[in-house]
């Protein structure tokens, strides 16, 4: 038994040194890229508090404003690298979220 235990001491060291680094992956500055082209319409503020899946920046279209950018994480945006009337290309990075 005292031989089992000490088998999977190394496994369950392994998996808490893992969840310790997701953690503090989480909290890194995370860039926020755009998935359309087109002209920006409106662009977050920096400081804004943003939680996963809201808008970032929109642009025009052919039928109208569209999302172009939601955040992935939860955070502070602490950069934002477009405006308004700004052209973006799809992958362009267009803001940065410091996620919590």
């Amino acid at each position: 038994m005292k031989k089992r235990v000490l088998a999977l001491l190394p496994v369950a060291l392994s998996f808490a040194i893992l969840a310790g680094s997701a953690s503090v992956a989480s909290a890194a500055n995370v860039n926020q890229e755009t998935v359309l082209t087109g002209k920006v319409v409106s662009a977050v503020s920096v400081g804004t508090s943003v939680q996963e899946g809201d808008t970032l920046v929109t642009v025009q279209t052919i039928t109208g404003p569209m999302v172009a950018a939601r955040s992935n994480v939860d955070g502070v945006v602490t950069q934002v690298n477009v405006k308004a009337n700004d052209s973006i290309q799809r992958g362009q990075v267009v803001a940065v979220v410091d996620g919590k």
